[in-house]
Order: C-alpha cells, then structure tokens, then sequence
C-alpha cells in the first residue's frame, strides 16, 4: 500500500497538508480526501494543474481526512487510484477520469475534457469553466441536489437549472446520483447545471413550433428575465405543447401561475413517450404577463439525458470533489459532502418545537400579548420571532426604537419567563442615516448599501452590531433575512474577495460565518453554544454555521404548497439538513381567514411543516397566530401538526443528534432508502422521516391522493388506523382534515413524549414506546442538557431499543453515558400496535409499562 505522498499546495489553505495527490498529467490531478472523498483539479492550456490548485482559496472545504490508504497502478495509458471505498482512472494522454465503486462497476465518467472558454470580468480577460460527465451504457441515473429551486420536481436529470441565489432558490452545488455517489462543484460563480442549448424559436406573441426527436423526457429552460437580474417579480408564466390536429394530448408544461416572485428562469420537463405523442408536430405557447418580448425558449432532448454537465461564469480551474461509499448509499455521500465542508451541529432541543412568526409585531405590548395567548389558550410554542421595522424611525438596521420598544431587555426576559425564546430578523443592509452604514462607508467596507460579507474585519463589525443590540440583552438566535443578497449589489463589483462576480452565490455563507464566530466566541454557554440562524438564502457549507434555510417570500396557494413539498427534498440532497418555510405562504389571499379553501389549505400546510426540520409559521401584513382563524381550524391545526410534533420531540431529536455525528438526513427523499427503486426517482411529493415514518402531504384541495409505499418487510402501518397494513405498491388515501397519509414501516420502534406546550415542560413524564411488528427493527433515545455542547464531550445517555420479531421481544440495552439532571429511573409505556392498538397522536393503551434504571431488560410482547 502507498501512503499519498505531502503536497500541501495542492490544496486549498485551509486543508492539512498530509493528503495523496497524483497528476494524471500537468493538467490534471487527483487528490485523495479520505477513503470516500476524491478531488478533481483541470488546469485550462498553458498552466498545471498543480498551480492552478496552489492558488486557490476555497471558500467551502475546510478540511479532509488524512487516514487514506492508497494503492496506486499505472501502465502506459492510465493511472489508476484506488481506496477502500472507491477508485479513479485517469487516460495519461487526455486527463479523462472514469470513478468506479468499490466493488470495481464503473458508475460514472468524464464525458471529455474540460471547457474553458475566454470571457470577460469587469472588462478584464477571464474564462468560463465547464465539466460534462456521462453515466454508463444502458444505465439511467437520478440526479437530485444542488439546492432549493421552485420548479416543483426533484429529478433534475437532463434538466436545465439556474444556479443563482434569489429570493425563493438557493444554491448549494452538491449533488447526489442513484448511481451512488455525490458531487460538490468548488465553484461560487454565476453557474447552471445541464445548459441548454437548443433554441426553440418563438414569434413576439410566444408561438413557436418543436418536433420530438425520440421517446423520452424533454426538458425546457424557459428565460423569463434574460440577463442576470434578480428574479422577475410577479409574472405569471404558462408554456403549453398542442399537438397538430389534435393526434395527442395537449401538453401543459410550466404554470407559473398566480404564484410570487418567479425566478429569472425555469426548468420544467415533459415526457412525450407513446407512438402519437412522438409523430406530431407541436406548437408551442409560451405566455407571459409581462414582458412577452423577452422570454426565451430552450430544449433538452432525451438524447442528451446520460449527460451531465455543470458550467460557472467565472473560473481559473475546474474543481471538484466525488463523495462515496462503500455501500454506494445516499447516506455516506452526505456525510463525505459534510466531512469535506464541515458537519451539521445540533441545536438546541427548543429549536425543534413550533415558531411564531408574522409580518410583523408593531409594539413590544403586542408581541407579549401574542405569546401569552398562546399560553393561555394552551397552544405549543417555543420560540417567538420579531420581523423587521421594530427600528422604527431609526433607519433600517439592528436598533430598537424605543417608542415601540421601550424596554427590549425586560420583554426578553419576560419570553424567558415563559418558556418562550426569540429570534429577531437582521438584514446586512443599512439606511444611510445610520451609524451603521456610516461606520461600514468609513471603512469602504460597502457594497451599494449592503456590506461587504468577504472582508473578515466588517463581517466582525457587522457582528458587533447585534451583540449590542441583541446578545447582549439574551436574544436566543437572529433571522439573517434577503443574505442572497437582495437585487445583487455586488454584481460587478468589486469585494475583500476580489471580483464579486466570481464568489457570487456566496454572501449567505460569509454572514452567517459572522454570527457564527462572533457567538461561539463570545457566548460560549449561552446562544454560542449551539448556534441556530435562519436565512432566506444558503450555501455549500453553511451547515457548519448553524444556519437553516427557509424557502423565502412564497404564495399561500396550494400549488406554492406542493412546491415547497419539492424544494425541501431537494435542499436536503444537497446535504443540508436544515430547511423552513412560511407555512401557510407569505402572499395569503385578502379573504385568508373566512375563506373555506384557505383554512384547509393552513390546516394541510402545518400538517406537512410538522414533518420539516424548523416548524414555522408565517405570513406578510398577517396575523398568523391561530386564534384568528375559526375554532375548528385552530382546534384541527393544534389537535394534529402541533400535538404531533410535540409528541415526536423524543424521536426527532434522536434523529436530528446523528445529523452531526453520522451525517444523517432527517427529511429523506425516498431515495435515501430505496435507492434501487426506479419508481421512487421522480416521486416530489412523499419522504421518508427518519427511519419509521413515510410521509405523503395533501397538497391539493381534494382529500384523495395516490401514494407510492416502497417494498418492505412487513409492510407499512396506517399511523391513523393500525389495523390497516399495506404493502408495496401504489395506494389510495382518503384523508378527512383532522389526519393525513402517514404511515409506519413494520419493525419501527418509536419512542413518544407526552403532550407539552414547550419542548421541556414534563421532563420526567413516562415515554410511549410503540413497537410495530412484522419486521425487525431499533431505535435509539437520545438525551441530554438540551442546550450545552456538553454532549460533544459524552455528557449524554443513549438508550437503544431493538425489536426481535420472531420472539416478539423488545429489547432495552443497558443505558451508555449520563449527563447532570438525568433521571435515573423513568417509566417506559410500551405499546405493541397493530389491530387498532398505538393508532393516532393520542396516548394509547398501553401493552406493558416498564420501569427501567439503567439496566438491560427485554419484554415479551404479546
């Protein structure tokens, strides 16, 4: 076995310099990153690839595992690299790579070699750079990732997709294949994922005509604004496929309809596959509410669907990085995404209860006035957040006004009191009449009206700012709001960075970096010690920050609803494991809280936001606390997504611990566990939570849905009614409001808190444990503090629970590690479900109750 050589050039600054890296030729190399992680560095003509890597500083990778073994063979064509988990070819005379599994199948390669094309950057010479990749004959992929988009679909194979931050998409350039691995392209810059190419003419009224060239899946990337502009505001989009004398059906291909701020350009696919389908000729529609002139039609064909192509503005390099393992799993490329770009922290437990939030609290009497309703009418919650404008007359930034709020300090301590913690929104932009801004134009350190985020010395005053406003009188965590950032000041501008241009998608990572550092240095044992933020925008690496995203200004209408069901799948592919959205919309109908169809609309949207990682709800000039709405529909939201969640904090906060630890997903599109199903790829609309629960939103205002249960032992458990138990296939589900298709699948242990109105209130109440039967299965409790990084040093206790179903035995393993305040001794109320028995989010008649110290003990269930 070789150990890689040291060449610590080679890699970014921040990585140790003890890595292998191999040139297959001056202009290419290979560096391994661990067992599971490869780096892929192309120079463009008249550099080395060794070069073109010693000048890079990326933004992202912060570090890799030196432990590797390698074993290196060469002939006189190729060089090839092997680790444990994976290996990589290299032609000598081209630079091409080919990546196969551990088990030596080939499952991805270079489709050629890089793209650098000259281009200009502020009027200086520079280039674009490209790669093109392609999956082997006879095999078809899934390709999910590279961040939030509002397209409403989660496979992006073949399918164009603008890779720009904005107001409701955020980029994170990772991605993960049904072929086993994952990639993370090292680049910042304006870039796109699969270009298309082909132009489909349109006339100026959007009539054009296309001709199908083959079964399969074309997708269109459809240009509402050209150029790089932020978003197109409120323009209503509608592409249509008609074929000639009505020989098949028409086509409606995108509906961007009645929904807010579009992006400046779409992705949006159709598959055109039976003999009538392919022999027309189609005309095409393409509409527009506004500016018909300026959209622009392309198209990928099937063709060109084993092809996989990622392309920046801006470059000096193509840079890569191919995660994998062993088991080729979803699972194990995440976590080789995160050991590469830093792991996911836990929060504190309260972060995973319910958030209040509206646009927004007028006065410091209103906001506690709302918080202690929630108490009184017994309605869960956890954290309160304070949208902006509480500057007042002061000019936007992070001041309190103190005709508004007179005493932020004592308010503070009041939520306190009650059990209640508090985010409050900041934005990196500042009025001119501020010391803010003042302090920031003094130094140079702005960019138009918004800080420059790549300067370490103003992300440090920009810090400064809200620890003198904020942490310094105990806010809990800060709202980092429009950080893509809003309308782009820094285009074509110049940063500490450099050209803004070629760090592009970036702002969101460098400002929450700021309140990142700023606490874990400052508020060791309060706010630092698990920082939680939430931001409109993200990038590759953000999770080390503490930083959720949330899925930005969004309609409340059902279609706004289905696509955030999407968009939080395909974040997470992206390995980030923390999402948020405005449940309910933040545009909400004029009629919102007498109109019929909007209260079951709220009612399905908390249902589904229970099953997201942050539980919010918002809405812009609204008043979204639940009392405002009719009886039954606080009762329903309340008796079902509230209760439930709170019910599950004991199992989402098992799960969410080995975020950090395992590099886990806690909401996982169907692929993280049923990879090998080819019916999963394309399914937007379901997920898996953890382990045991299988998800399948309502999001239309019809209360029947098909639903897809993927084949497993024993089959899935209604979670509403346990005497129904289905296999694999598809189903139906008729839902009444006051539930909706959840399912358990057979061998899942999960462990239920009590009903609570915070996350900490009954820390000693008995725990249902439900078994589900039909299948093997184990869970593990997790508990600690709740709120230290105490954890991190073994100061918390697992108690793992395993079910043995041909014994009909759970089993309870001896208690590992404790903590100060863990009790000794608790009451598990174990329920073996099935035939009606553990159905609902009510406490269930208990099977056996056990008392458990510490000790193993196993139960026979019967």
């Amino acid at each position: 076995m070789l150990r890689g050589a040291v060449w610590a050039s080679v890699l970014c600054s921040a990585v140790s310099a003890d890595h292998g890296v191999y040139s297959i030729n001056d202009g290419t190399l290979v560096a391994v990153c661990g067992e599971g992680v490869v780096r892929v560095v192309h120079a463009p003509p008249g550099t080395t690839a060794a070069a073109a890597a010693a000048a890079k500083r990326s933004l992202v990778v912060n570090g890799c595992s030196p432990t590797a073994d390698v074993t290196v063979t060469s002939n006189a064509t190729t060089v090839t690299i092997r680790t444990a988990e994976m290996a990589v070819a290299g032609e000598k005379a081209t630079g091409r790579l080919d990546f196969f599994s551990a088990d030596g199948a080939l499952v991805w390669s270079e489709e050629g070699p890089a793209a650098f094309t000259p281009t200009q950057d502020m009027g200086e010479p520079a280039l674009s750079v490209a790669q093109s990749w392609t999956v082997p004959p006879n095999v078809t992929q899934g390709w999910y990732g590279g961040g939030q988009y509002q397209n409403g679909f989660v496979d992006y194979t073949n399918a164009p997709v603008q890779m720009a931050q904005f107001n409701t998409e955020a980029v994170v350039p990772f991605f993960l294949s049904t072929s086993g691995f994952g990639v993370y392209w090292d680049n910042a810059a304006w870039s796109e994922l699969n270009p298309a190419s082909e132009a489909v003419a349109l006339s100026p009224t959007g009539s054009g005509a296309f001709k199908p060239s083959g079964a399969g899946r074309y997708c269109f990337a459809v240009t509402a604004c050209p150029g790089r502009s932020f978003g197109c505001g409120n323009v209503d989009l509608n592409l249509t496929l008609t074929p000639a004398g009505g020989s098949a059906p028409r086509q409606s291909v995108l509906e961007w309809i009645n929904l807010a701020n579009s992006p400046a350009a779409h992705a949006a696919c159709v598959d055109l596959t039976t003999p009538s389908e392919l022999v027309a000729d189609y005309a095409v529609l393409l509409t527009a509410s506004v500016g018909q002139r300026a959209v622009q039609l392309h198209v990928r064909r099937p063709e060109q669907a084993a092809v996989t192509t990622l392309r920046s503005d801006l470059g000096d390099l193509v840079d890569y990085f191919v995660t994998m393992g062993q088991g080729r799993s979803f699972d194990e490329a995440v976590a080789g995404y995160r050991r590469l770009t830093g792991a996911a922290p836990l929060y504190p437990r309260w972060v995973y209860g319910f958030w209040q939030c509206k646009e927004h609290y007028h006065t410091q009497a209103e906001l506690l006035d709302a918080v202690h309703k929630f108490r009184a009418l017994d309605i869960p919650i956890d954290a309160v957040v304070q949208d902006w404008l509480y500057w007042g007359s002061l000019g936007w930034g992070p001041h309190w006004d103190p005709a508004v709020y007179p005493d932020p300090a004592r308010m503070v301590q009041d939520l306190h009191d009650r059990n209640v913690h508090f985010m409050v929104s900041v934005w990196s932009k500042f009025d001119a009449k501020t010391t803010f801004y003042k302090q920031m134009d003094a130094k140079g350190w702005l960019l138009q009206d918004y800080y420059d985020a790549w300067n370490p010395a103003a992300r440090e005053l920009f810090y400064k700012f809200s620890k003198d406003a904020h942490f310094d009188i105990g806010v809990d965590a800060l709202w980092l709001d429009a950080t893509e950032p809003e309308f782009y000041p820094h285009k074509d501008k110049r940063c500490a960075a450099g050209s803004a241009n070629r760090v592009f998608n970036s702002f969101s990572l460098e400002t929450t970096t700021a309140i990142a550092d700023g606490l874990r240095r400052d508020f060791p044992d309060a706010q630092g010690a698990r920082v939680f933020s939430l931001t409109r925008s993200s990038y590759a690496g953000q999770q080390r920050t503490g930083a959720a995203l949330w899925s930005g200004d969004i309609s409340g209408t059902w279609e706004a609803l289905r696509r955030q069901i999407a968009a939080s799948q395909n974040f997470q592919m992206s390995g980030m494991p923390y999402w948020s959205e405005d449940i309910g919309g933040f545009f909400r109908p004029s009629d919102q809280y007498a109109s019929p169809d909007y209260a079951a609309l709220l009612t399905r949207w908390f249902q589904f936001g229970a099953f997201t990682p942050i539980f919010r709800v918002h809405g812009g000039s609204s008043n979204t606390e639940l009392w405002n709405y009719a009886p039954a529909v606080m009762h329903n939201i309340n008796a079902t997504a509230l209760a439930l969640r709170y019910r599950m904090l004991p199992y989402n906060y098992a799960g969410f611990v080995r975020t950090e630890g395992a590099g886990y997903t806690m909401q996982r599109h169907l692929a993280f566990d049923f990879r090998e199903d080819p019916v999963v790829r394309r399914i937007a609309d379901q997920f898996m939570w953890g382990p045991a629960f299988l998800v399948a939103p309502v999001h239309t205002p019809s209360p029947h849905r098909a639903v897809y249960f993927p084949s497993a032992p024993g089959g899935w458990y209604d979670f509403f009614n346990t005497s129904r138990i289905i296999q694999g296939g598809w189903g139906a589900r008729t839902s009444a409001i006051t539930d909706f298709p959840l399912y358990v699948r057979a061998g899942s242990v999960v462990p239920l808190g009590p009903s609570v109105m915070y996350h900490n209130q009954r820390p000693d109440a008995p725990l249902e444990i439900r078994v589900y039967p039909g299948a093997n299965g184990a869970y593990s409790l997790f508990e600690d503090d709740g709120v230290s990084r105490a954890y991190q040093a073994g100061r918390a206790a697992t108690i793992a629970f395993s079910w043995d179903d041909a014994a009909q035995t759970l089993h309870v393993a001896a208690r590992v590690g404790s903590f100060p305040g863990m009790l000794a001794e608790r009451v598990f109320n174990v329920v073996l479900c099935g035939g009606g028995a553990g159905s609902g989010i009510s406490p269930s008649h208990i099977t056996t109750a056990l008392t458990y110290t510490g000790a193993a003990v196993s139960v026979v269930l019967a």
